[in-house]
């Protein structure tokens, strides 16, 4: 998948600004549906703590039909962590888009680090219904 430019500054600037280094934030990577593409990053109105977020109801069901009417789709799901990156029981069980492939990115310590997926954890969830940890986040996308 690619990434377009400004996508993970973009990224680390919301997760940065929204958990102000002591809360979990979440965004929504997101591109074309027919395209392998992520060009947007949606910060979605959630709730969060330091060891979790629940994404507002409301707002979820209006932002499927604004990416219907759009022709657009999720690509993956980034969301911080206060200490090491690694996809929880509540990630696992709980992403935004449970489909084969899906690519999901943990950013360590709140996102207070360089602006960089090398630390992060990304997965992408398996036929089987399991997330499996990548070796690379080169595995996964294909960043500018």
């Amino acid at each position: 998948m690619r990434v377009a430019a400004g996508v993970v500054a973009n990224t680390f600037g919301v997760l940065r600004q929204c958990g102000i280094r002591a809360l979990e934030c979440v965004v929504y990577w997101t591109g074309p549906s027919q395209e392998e593409l992520v060009d947007e990053v949606v910060h979605p109105l959630h709730h969060s703590t330091a060891y979790g977020y629940a994404v507002d109801e409301n707002w979820l069901t209006n932002f499927w039909g604004r990416l219907l009417l759009s022709g657009r789709s999720v690509k993956a799901q980034v969301h911080s962590h206060p200490g090491t990156a690694f996809h929880s029981a509540t990630d696992d069980r709980w992403p935004i888009v449970s489909q084969s492939g899906f690519v999901s990115i943990v950013v360590p310590n709140f996102a207070a680090g360089e602006p960089s997926l090398r630390d992060a954890w990304v997965g992408r969830l398996g036929e089987d219904g399991r997330w499996r940890q990548l070796s690379s986040v080169e595995e996964a996308l294909d960043l500018p």
